[in-house]
């Protein structure tokens, strides 16, 4: 089987020896292509570094929500993207958890970016999904992935008129959390991801068990989903839906 981590940070492994040992026992697993997000201008050249040393790894270069506010950025992340034809733009998005004055501003800026740059955008999102819906609404943008989701099973379809991806991680196997796999089950089958966090859950490799766990709850076969997913991270890298 060949599986798909739709959102990792790589860039977060504090040596080189265990980066090396995640991305080995990706590969053993089955692993074949995953999105390194970085997070500010601190650590995009560490994105590229990582995704020059190690085949199927798509950079994706954007400001943090926790970031916002920050100056000097948006040049800088307009260099990556002319630098890096492949790369998307992400992690960015909205976060009410977070006391970060510019938030919407950055965000509407980098959704411009990714629509000026032609690139599917991969966006964080903490209680601001209507705010989310209503920007990625004006921004039109090839393609885009909800990290992570939690919004309500409701808003996948207004998500997915738009061009939206999905992205779900381990919590799916939570029992408390029924709300959230009834969003997975909403979410079209060409627009399914699944993803880890890495370096957290066991690397990128974890995601065989975040599909297990979805493969569970949906009552399909693992194989199935795993291809499935694979193929939708493929299109999704390539800015398609």
């Amino acid at each position: 089987m060949e599986y798909f981590d739709a959102h990792n940070h790589l860039q977060l492994y504090t040596a080189d020896a265990a980066l090396d040992a995640a991305m080995a026992a990706a590969a053993a697993a089955g692993v074949t292509g995953m999105l390194c997000c970085g997070t500010s201008p601190d650590d995009w050249g560490r994105v590229l570094e990582i995704s020059c040393r190690y085949p199927g790894v798509t950079p994706c270069f954007g400001l943090h929500p926790w970031f916002a506010g920050e100056d000097g950025w948006q040049g800088r992340l307009e260099e990556f993207l002319r630098r890096v034809p492949g790369a998307c733009l992400g992690e960015i998005g909205l976060d009410a958890a977070k006391d970060r004055p510019g938030q919407l501003e950055d965000c509407a800026a980098q959704l411009e970016l990714a629509r000026a740059f032609n690139r599917p955008a991969v966006l964080h999102c903490v209680r601001e999904w209507s705010e989310v819906l209503g920007q990625l609404k004006k921004a039109r943008l090839p393609a885009f992935m909800l990290h992570g989701y939690g919004g309500s099973p409701e808003m996948v379809k207004d998500f997915a008129a738009l061009g939206g991806y999905f992205s779900f991680g381990g919590a799916i196997a939570d029992p408390g959390r029924e709300r959230l796999r009834a969003a997975l089950a909403a979410v079209p089958a060409d627009r399914l991801l699944f993803e880890t966090e890495a370096p957290d859950a066991g690397g990128p490799a974890g995601v065989t068990a975040v599909v297990d766990a979805a493969a569970a709850a949906l009552g399909r076969p693992a194989e199935e989903l795993a291809e499935l997913s694979a193929a939708n991270g493929g299109r999704f890298s390539k800015g398609s839906i």
